[in-house]
């Protein structure tokens, strides 16, 4: 079964790289709005929220998913962007090679 999107507004934390961009076109061809909360936007993710969609469109949000008070201006930015949110897509994360994990934990 597809999941409908159309018209529908998506929140995707970490949405301006990576995996998590590439989900965001995706949203946007399904005609989803979205909104890219992410530490800083990327010129990739900055030519996303240029383009303009027939249905859809992506705006950007500068949010630290680690504040409550971030993620809370994020969902009232969704409101008055879009006037719902339906999707909340988590994908903000840290990466870091495991080598440099390892390095951390034997200097501990």
């Amino acid at each position: 079964m597809a999941l409908n999107v159309d018209g529908k507004t998506a929140l995707v934390t970490g949405g301006g790289s990576g995996v998590c961009l590439e989900f965001t076109k995706l949203l946007l061809s399904k005609d989803c709005n979205v909104i890219i909360a992410d530490l800083a936007l990327t010129s990739d993710a900055q030519d996303v929220v240029k383009r303009k969609g027939a249905k859809a469109r992506a705006a950007f949000i500068k949010v630290d998913v680690t504040d409550w008070v971030q993620l809370q201006a994020a969902f009232e930015f969704a409101l008055k962007e879009f006037g719902s949110l339906d999707l909340v897509c988590p994908g903000a994360g840290i990466f870091e090679p495991v080598g440099q994990l390892l390095l951390a934990r034997a200097s501990d």
